[in-house]
């Protein structure tokens, strides 16, 4: 967001090259003891969490023939076929794996493991929703982008999790690396998470930095694509871009915010989600609707080009408030501004008996600002500069409880949402 930070980041890249440390990356630890170069295990969320599970790896050479082995207690192990695609992208090319496992038993734990001819990686484990999720919690996540290194970001996420060791999974709210082309971002993201993601269960979205190049201009974000093969949306051209998944009592939307961004490349976006929306609302009647994207409802000190202003209502939250005023949004989690804001209900742009609560927060990243508070909207603001930060997100068929804490284990403020 900042152009000296990207004239910055673009400048060390150079001079990185020049000396030839272009491909000096820390090793992902791979799933055997150097048996198959895999990297960066991972399972993500599917449209229903109790029965199915993706997960992924990656790989800087062809795996031919490798397949996905898994399976339940003393059961025999089942095989898999998988998909594989390719990107050559910053002088490397990287091998994307994706195996989707289906008609899986609720509330059962399975292992799993890659598998080429006679050579094996280790096991990994999972364990299915229950069939009746009457409560659950999750860990949301904003701007994991970091410059210069990913090991804080590993800690923080390692400290997060052992303070809520029961969280059902988690998400990162957009922005995951800060540059969505670069080939250290991404390994370094994963490298710093490549013993504990395996068994966690990742909810993505997508960022305005996913969206950029290396020379920080506006790309199709490839590496976003193809890094995480998510709950289909019914649009072969926009696939992983939105989507949405039932968990509990809940339904999670997952919207894509960078109409800007994406605009020379999709420049319908924003009218094929908006309609996607309504139909996925229709078709998953829930006790609670979460919608979750990166760019926020409010401008904060960041000039908006539909409006041409600097602060108040968003280009994003003039695209979407209306709609989610209508369809009855509860609660609207953003990132974006690297910082904590809470702003109860707003229903400023159509008429509504109670408009959504939205809450922005993180970063959980070292991307650090001073962030100016919005007098006419922002019911409670975190100090500045925002320390590192993340929502706990615990949900029944009664409450909606979202508690923002920082790294430190500072509690900043729990707010509650209940069912008239």
């Amino acid at each position: 967001m900042r152009i000296s930070r990207r004239e910055f980041i673009a400048l060390t890249g150079k001079i990185a090259l020049f000396f030839g440390l272009g491909n000096t990356f820390p090793k992902l630890a791979a799933a055997a003891s150097g048996t198959l170069p895999i990297e960066a295990l991972r399972q993500l969320i599917t449209a229903d969490p109790r029965t199915s599970r993706t997960i992924m790896w990656q790989s800087k050479t062809p795996l031919d023939g490798c397949r996905l082995q898994y399976q339940a207690a003393d059961n025999p192990p089942q095989s898999l076929p998988v998909k594989m695609e390719s990107l050559d992208e910053d002088q490397i090319t990287n091998y994307y794996y994706t195996a989707y496992l289906k008609n899986l038993t609720p509330a059962t734990t399975y292992r799993y493991r890659i598998w080429q001819g006679n050579i094996a990686a280790e096991w990994q484990e999972f364990t299915t929703a229950p069939a009746e999720i009457t409560d659950f919690s999750a860990l949301i996540f904003c701007d994991s982008q970091c410059g210069q290194t990913y090991a804080g970001w590993g800690q923080h996420f390692r400290t997060a999790w052992q303070r809520h060791p029961s969280a059902h999974f988690f998400a990162i709210v957009g922005d995951i690396v800060d540059n969505g082309q670069q080939e250290w971002q991404w390994q370094n993201f994963f490298a710093a998470l490549a013993d504990i993601l395996p068994q966690k269960l990742f909810a993505p979205v997508m960022g305005n930095h996913e969206c950029y190049s290396l020379l920080w201009k506006f790309c199709r974000p490839r590496r976003y694509e193809l890094s995480y093969n998510l709950p289909a949306n019914g649009s072969q051209v926009l696939q992983n871009y939105y989507y949405s998944y039932d968990y509990g009592p809940v339904h999670f939307i997952v919207l894509n915010t960078q109409m800007l961004e994406l605009n020379g490349i999709h420049p319908d976006l924003l009218e094929k989600q908006k309609a996607w929306l309504q139909q996925d609302v229709k078709n998953h009647p829930a006790k609670w609707r979460v919608v979750l994207m990166h760019k926020d409802v409010l401008a904060y000190d960041e000039y908006q080009e539909g409006t041409k202003t600097m602060m108040g209502i968003s280009d994003i939250g003039y695209a979407f408030m209306p709609l989610f005023d209508e369809l009855h949004i509860d609660l609207v989690l953003t990132g974006h501004m690297h910082t904590y804001r809470n702003r109860g209900h707003i229903h400023h742009l159509k008429p509504a008996d109670k408009g959504p609560v939205y809450i922005m927060s993180g970063p959980i990243g070292n991307q650090q600002y001073n962030v100016p508070a919005d007098k006419n909207f922002d019911k409670s603001a975190i100090y500045q500069p925002t320390p590192e930060n993340y929502l706990l997100l615990s949900a029944n068929a009664e409450k909606l409880i979202i508690t923002c804490y920082t790294i430190a284990g500072e509690l900043i403020e729990t707010t509650e949402l209940t069912h008239h």
